[in-house]
């Protein structure tokens, strides 16, 4: 097939020329000689065939794209050729099939994402609601075997649980509801700044160190950006509780060209096992009750967003998690 692409312009147009030579000639010919006539008649048709075969080329390969989408073939690729007329048609052929395939890979990944929030939810809410239910069709079923104690105590159990069930809501609603970036130049010193006011009042504050490798600056919308790094900052410090010298340390860089922070920590390391997993929503390695499991998933959200990326690497005694800029 390549072979065929690689001239095909000039093939086409020698057959076509072929084509109209050969037919102009047979008439002529049949009344000066039959047997020339015959051979002209043979190599037209042979000529003939040459040509429906490569006008059926460029329509195999369009057959073949509109298979590959309907078999769901991630593994196709047109072969590329400079001919003039085949290289744009061959090109945007597989930016198509490109283009599909990071839609299907999103969609599976969102699919994904988002079944598992709904067992997530639905665990949640089970376990929330059960109490109330049982509470409720008991104090309903049996109104005359309560005292007052009772029914204050249960209330107050149903009341618990159905803050339980606003607190669980609200963090689902707060993974859903990202708006847009608005993305300007902002400095990262600039950044760095505002983070450490609004986490100078909290504890383990004196732990974290603020750097800067140059003068780094960012596209990117800074209050989402300062929202990312607010929950990463704030697990490290809580990882490094109770650690002898423990410390965090933010470093803004801009290797080669590409920015990037890096928020590292020497508290305790994390499992292979649970690195895949810390940034799936409603995950967390804390205390039950300590934590929503929501902001490094947020964090995910938020770079990629900035068509970024963020990753975590830990080997004893260092923690890293990485915000990588396009």
């Amino acid at each position: 097939m390549a072979s065929v692409s690689r001239h095909y312009t000039r093939r086409l147009a020698a057959s076509v020329f072929l084509t109209v030579v050969l037919a102009a000639a047979f008439v002529p010919l049949l009344k000066v000689h039959a047997a020339l006539a015959v051979l002209d008649a043979i190599l037209l048709a042979a000529v003939i065939v040459r040509l429906v075969q490569l006008v059926r080329y460029p329509i195999n390969q369009t057959v073949m794209m509109s298979r590959a989408i309907a078999n769901n073939d991630t593994m196709l690729h047109i072969p590329e050729t400079d001919d003039a007329l085949l290289g744009q048609a061959s090109h945007d052929m597989n930016r198509i099939l490109a283009s599909y395939r990071r839609d299907q890979n999103e969609l599976e990944t969102r699919k994904n994402y988002y079944e598992r929030i709904l067992r997530i939810m639905t665990h949640e809410l089970r376990n929330t609601v059960t109490p109330i239910v049982s509470l409720t069709d008991f104090m309903i079923q049996n109104p005359n075997l309560q005292s007052e104690e009772d029914r204050l105590e249960a209330i107050g159990i149903i009341n618990t649980q159905a803050h339980n069930v606003c607190s669980f809501l609200e963090s689902y609603r707060k993974l859903t509801v990202l708006s847009q970036p608005t993305m300007t130049d902002v400095p990262v010193s600039g950044i760095f700044q505002q983070l450490q006011t609004l986490l100078s009042a909290e504890p383990g504050y004196d732990r974290i160190r603020f750097e800067t490798a140059g003068d780094v600056v960012l596209h990117a919308d800074s209050s989402l950006l300062s929202l990312a790094l607010l929950n990463i900052i704030r697990n490290a410090v809580q990882a490094t509780d109770g650690v002898q010298d423990g410390y965090v340390r933010v470093l803004a860089s801009a290797p080669g060209g590409n920015a990037c922070i890096t928020v590292t920590n020497n508290g305790p390391e994390i499992p292979e096992s649970q690195l895949s997993q810390i940034f799936l929503p409603f995950y967390s390695t804390k205390k039950k009750g300590s934590g929503s499991g929501i902001g490094l998933a947020l964090s995910l959200q938020i770079m990629q967003l900035h068509s970024g990326t963020l990753t975590c690497s830990s080997h004893y005694p260092f923690t890293t998690f990485t915000l990588q800029f396009a």
